[in-house]
């Protein structure tokens, strides 16, 4: 495991080093839709024809949904004092996880393939955090007074082509039916590069440099999350009636960082979107090392 977590940081090094030098922006976002609405999918699909659905797996994303709905009632609460901008800023990174690009490889080098059916759980109740509360909260605080518009919220939802195959392969595994062969045979190839897209994807978005002020902020946002998500998780981890993976994801996902989306919440509502991505970056790089040493404590 620890070798896997080697090669993974050594992956994630080679990312940064493309975005420095080889690669601008754009071509990274390219990446990153591709792993969104292409490899992540695949691998969706490949894992649910797996696995047999059982009654236990339905929680996982009732989990994800109340933490999340908390999340977000407790930082309406912690920073009802601040500007009405800061206020929407800070409360949005509060909810959601970033499941699809770093969660997913980790857990995967970790726990193994099987672990998956697992996480692809947790992270549909993640979805409807990220596209609907969380933005809904960006959404409301914004500088402009924009009002929360359900319909674009429903939008986004089956708009996300992740959401949308997590939710016709639950239907489909329900059901009874089973994808078509080539298709299974086509999703297991492209499957198999989310993994590596993933990790260079986490490298190319790493930068530190920090305004004025930010630190602090950063600090209070990223404990709050760490703090209420490692004593939830640990205390799931130990009451639930569930085998050892079952309750390691939940654990692990309660500590994951804040997810991508944040950013073009950001840049749509006027936030300040430096803040925002130097959040994640630290965000990362905490989640990165901490999942390392739960990893290597629960093993």
């Amino acid at each position: 495991m620890n070798q896997q977590f080697l090669i993974s940081t050594l992956v994630i090094a080679l990312g940064w080093v493309v975005k420095r030098f080889l690669i601008d922006e754009r071509d990274a976002q390219v990446l990153v839709r591709l792993v969104f609405n292409v490899t992540l999918p695949a691998l969706v699909i490949h894992t649910f024809d797996k696995v047999t659905l059982e009654p236990s797996l339905g929680l996982l994303p009732a989990i994800a949904v109340v933490y999340g709905l908390f999340m977000a009632g407790l930082g309406l609460v912690l920073f009802r004092t601040r500007a009405r901008e800061e206020r929407g800023r800070l409360s949005m990174l509060l909810p959601g996880f970033n499941i699809g690009l770093f969660a997913y490889p980790l857990v995967e080098a970790s726990l193994g393939a099987g672990a998956l059916k697992y996480l692809a759980m947790f992270d549909m109740g993640v979805a409807f955090i990220t596209f609907g509360v969380a933005y809904a909260i960006a959404s409301h605080f914004s500088r402009e007074g924009a009002e929360l518009d359900l319909a674009f919220v429903g939008r986004q939802l089956l708009g996300s082509v992740p959401f949308v195959v997590y939710m016709l392969t639950l239907l489909m595994g329900v059901a009874g039916i089973r994808f078509p062969g080539l298709l299974l045979d086509a999703s297991g190839v492209l499957a198999r590069a989310n993994m590596p897209l993933s990790l260079l994807v986490l490298g190319m978005y790493l930068g530190f440099d920090a305004g004025p002020g930010q630190w602090k902020e950063i600090a209070g946002v990223l404990g709050t999350r760490y703090l209420i998500g490692m004593a939830a998780g640990v205390a799931l981890f130990v009451l639930l009636p569930f085998d050892s993976t079952f309750r390691t994801i939940v654990l692990v996902c309660l500590v994951l960082p804040p997810p991508l989306i944040d950013v073009s919440y950001a840049v749509q509502f006027g936030y300040d979107v430096r803040f925002v991505g130097l959040l994640l970056n630290v965000a990362n790089v905490a989640s990165y090392f901490l999942l390392w040493a739960l990893f290597n404590v629960l093993r």
